[in-house]
């Protein structure tokens, strides 16, 4: 069986080659030039080019095409496929992975994760878990769904800056949530991003995510804890540090957030989801 997913996963590549994962790339789109998401634009160059410029980078879903060549790669070695998304809530990436499906002469899945980022990231290294144990296509599927419906995202804004740049917040709103020390948390609810709550300052609002994580009264000791920090590596260490403390999860998988998601939390930005 071979897995599949889309570079808002943020996965590193070593890992997302361990587990034998194909990626389909998205695009990115900042001042007019266009780039493929791992390809010719690493997480590194993208928090320069977007802290550089004035407007918020656009970011496009990949070309059908682009699943077509990948999906018939796959079936040159598999008979069975799974492609695990970005939520159909927050792109029409899953439209080319199930147009190409409807192309390929081999039994394929394409599953809605319902998250971004490291939600997405940490239900692609589940199902290769499944596989691994030889689990079948439709007994990933469903664990996947249940896995799912558990999964709790949060993501810590450090700046309104990208909000304002895409017209979502007026200046003044900006200056008013700067002069308080206000930041927002928000959370993934049923493919959708959130406002969860504004607090003041970011000690309060990191506080209040690990809180968020205690009161959902979940057992973390056999479960994947993923970190994703838009160019902030301290801050996601020192909150690694904490969930380790409180917590003691099995694993605590710490990267950086690509373009596709970071491009809207924003240079500072910390997602947990567990």
């Amino acid at each position: 069986m071979q897995i599949i997913t889309d570079s808002s996963c943020d996965l590193p590549k070593e890992i997302l080659e361990k587990n034998d994962v194909l990626v389909v790339p998205l695009n990115i789109e900042i001042d007019g030039k266009n780039y493929i998401d791992g390809i010719d634009l690493t997480h590194e160059e993208f928090y320069k080019k977007m802290e550089s410029s004035h407007n918020i980078p656009k970011t496009s879903q990949p070309s059908p095409e682009r699943f077509i060549n990948t999906f018939k790669k796959a079936a040159q070695k598999t008979s069975e496929i799974l492609s695990i998304h970005l939520s159909s809530k927050l792109s029409g990436t899953m439209n080319g992975a199930i147009m190409a499906k409807d192309i390929i002469e081999k039994k394929v899945e394409v599953f809605d994760s319902l998250s971004g980022s490291a939600g997405v990231g940490i239900q692609v290294l589940k199902a290769c878990e499944m596989r691994n144990e030889g689990a079948s296509l439709e007994s990933i599927v469903q664990k996947l769904k249940d896995y799912r419906e558990e999964m709790k995202v949060i993501v810590y804004l450090e700046s309104l800056e990208n909000a304002v740049k895409g017209g979502r917040v007026t200046r003044t709103k900006k200056m008013v949530a700067n002069l308080l020390n206000l930041k927002a948390v928000v959370h993934v609810e049923e493919g959708y991003v959130k406002v969860l709550k504004t607090l003041r300052g970011k000690k309060r609002s990191i506080n209040f995510m690990i809180d968020q994580i205690e009161s959902k009264n979940i057992d973390l000791k056999d479960r994947i804890v993923g970190i994703t920090h838009c160019d902030c590596v301290e801050d996601a260490l020192a909150l690694k540090k904490e969930i380790i403390k409180r917590f003691n999860p099995s694993q605590v998988l710490l990267t950086t957030m690509g373009p596709v998601i970071g491009t809207h939390s924003g240079k500072g930005g910390l997602l947990v989801c567990f």
